[in-house]
């Protein structure tokens, strides 16, 4: 400012300061033309220098529909003297676009003023800010909150439209064994791999986000008919059995989906979400590698499958679990050998909730990772009493699941129950679900030779019902097989089940393994059973599972006759039913 008191800069000034601006500053005359640019502008539209854009018209800075919406919304208002600021996307001279915030703001005779700052920056800042908050760091998928946002507003729209959506929950099955035995590394691989394949199967509309761990969502707006979620399933489903290549090997996983449909199964995003999910537990139930739709009947029992994992929870800290005892008998002399031991779940008011009710929920929400070092340690425990009281060669036999097995601390919780009650390592007997050992052999051979290395007995539960296996026995560290009862009900009526019998017992017998029939309950069973020399059978025909007191008279004289009715309660016995049941 010069000091004649002259509130106006001179030309000379008014240069230094427009040069001196951080921001890209324009000034345009009556025309549109630039009469003068600052050198901020020129540079952020890649022109060399200020002089080379004065002189032509503003519609230089940007695109032509953009230079369009921009003479009508900012340029005419300013013209009748109003300013406006709003976004654009701006045009360099070598053809590149950026965005910017744009300010026309009028001057005296008739110019216009134009500002211009590069948001490039602030708008990548935001993307990143926005990736933080909506998308999943691993795989880049939407979140759970992005998920939900677009969820909210595919309703209203599927509302407004009268047209159904279709949210989709999907869980990859067995993924922990990726982690387990490929490390994370790996596991993470996989997870961005399947998240390129489900995005591979939709269309542009739909979204594919991840929850949290192996759990994925699918959100299919815009569907006419119900049928078209069946056939987006089967694509699915094929998608993911196709083999991956992770770490140059080869790995296969399998998944189990449920779907739920807008307006049938909900009409908010928690009720399609929950009625999704409820599918998808029902596909597990079914053996995995399945989808399920929505429907009622399931969500009866999944209230009730809720209830039972709340009780299920605080099950052993309330001292409502229990263990039932099945005597195991030499076939040849009739003595009692062992005992097979078998949960039971007494819960107060309602009474003895079946294993076949909630071993299987036990398995999927982990609650066996605490029920299951109480068996080893409850069985091994009484063993060790009964031997004390004279049953000196009696065994224990105690069920592990698939879960149990896939656990590295398993060794620790067996090695724990053999020290913890001084019981004899060749008196304990581990039985392994025929499923486990035959689903990844090379796996089961390492977890099982770790096992056999503390010195217990090792058995193949429910052998049978995958046939073809016996030809993979030689390689199992195993010592019995136990025949798969539902063979064992048919060998007298059934010639494909007596087939299946005969096989399983001349097989085993050529690797030494001893053999044991369960579910034995009639005379003709044994006779049948004994002429193809089973070593060993269990069942009715001799004794429901008992609590421990009502077992030590069966056990004190050591061998059972044929002909003992029996024992048990109605409701507390009942033919074995899966692990751990009876």
């Amino acid at each position: 400012m010069k000091g004649t008191g002259d509130p106006h800069l001179d030309h000379a000034e008014a240069l230094s300061l427009l040069r001196a601006m951080p921001h890209g500053i324009a000034v345009l005359d009556g025309d549109g033309a630039l009469a003068c640019v600052n050198e901020t502008c020129a540079a952020l539209h890649a022109w060399p220098f200020p002089g080379d854009l004065e002189g032509r018209s503003w519609r230089e800075l940007f695109e032509g529909e953009e230079a369009d919406r921009l003479a009508r919304e900012g340029l005419a208002p300013a013209r009748t003297g109003q300013a406006w600021r709003g976004e654009a996307t701006g045009r360099r001279h070598d053809g590149l676009t950026f965005p910017e915030e744009v300010l026309f703001h009028p001057l005296e005779g008739g110019r216009i003023a134009l500002v211009i700052k590069d948001l490039t920056e602030a708008k990548e800042a935001a993307e990143r800010l926005e990736s933080l908050v909506y998308r999943d760091s691993l795989t880049a998928l939407p979140n759970r909150r992005l998920f939900e946002d677009r969820l909210a507003i595919a309703l209203a729209q599927a509302h407004r439209y009268r047209h159904r959506i279709a949210v989709v929950f999907i869980d990859l099955d067995r993924f922990k064994q990726v982690n387990d035995t490929l490390g994370h590394a790996a596991g993470d691989e996989l997870l961005r791999a399947v998240a390129r394949r489900l995005s591979a199967c939709v269309r542009e509309a739909d979204t594919v986000a991840r929850l949290s761990g192996d759990e994925f969502t699918l959100l299919l707006p815009g569907l006419n008919y119900a049928e078209d979620v069946s056939a987006i399933s089967r694509k699915l489903l094929d998608a993911l059995r196709r083999p991956f290549v992770i770490g140059g090997q080869e790995v296969r996983v399998t998944s189990s989906g449920g779907i739920a449909l807008y307006p049938e199964d909900g009409d908010t995003e928690e009720a399609l979400m929950r009625s999704a999910d409820t599918a998808m537990y029902r596909a597990k139930e079914r053996g995995r590698d399945d989808f399920q739709l929505f429907s009622p009947a399931l969500a009866k029992k999944a209230l009730k499958r809720r209830a039972l994992e709340e009780a299920l929870r605080g099950a052993l800290d309330n001292e409502e679990m229990t263990l039932h005892y099945q005597p195991c008998l030499e076939l040849a002399t009739g003595r009692v050998v062992g005992v097979e031991a078998l949960l039971r779940w007494d819960r107060p008011e309602l009474g003895v909730v079946l294993p076949k009710d909630f071993i299987a929920l036990a398995d999927f929400t982990g609650a066996i990772l605490s029920v299951g070092p109480w068996v080893l340690n409850s069985a091994c425990r009484q063993a060790v009493e009964w031997r004390r009281r004279g049953s000196r060669r009696l065994r224990v036999m105690v069920n592990l699941s698939t879960y149990e097995l896939q656990q590295a601390e398993l060794v620790t919780h067996v090695e724990t129950a053999l020290a913890g009650s001084g019981l004899d390592p060749d008196a304990l007997h581990l039985e392994i679900p025929e499923g486990y050992a035959m689903q990844d052999l090379d796996r089961a051979v390492g977890a099982l030779r770790a096992l056999r290395e503390l010195g217990v007995h090792l058995t193949i539960d429910g052998f049978g019902a995958g046939f073809s296996s016996l030809v993979h026995l030689q390689r199992l560290p195993v010592d019995a097989l136990k025949i798969d009862l539902s063979f064992v009900r048919g060998a007298t009526s059934d010639p494909n089940d007596a087939s299946v019998v005969t096989a399983v017992i001349a097989v085993a017998h050529s690797l030494d393994l001893r053999v044991i029939a369960q579910g034995v309950e009639t005379e003709e069973q044994v006779t049948l059973l004994r002429s193809l020399g089973c070593d060993e059978v269990q069942g009715f025909l001799w004794s429901a599972p008992l609590p421990a007191d009502e077992c030590e008279p069966l056990l004190a004289g050591g061998s059972l006759p044929t002909s003992t009715p029996p024992r048990g309660r109605p409701g507390r016995g009942g033919p074995r039913r899966g692990r751990r049941g009876g």
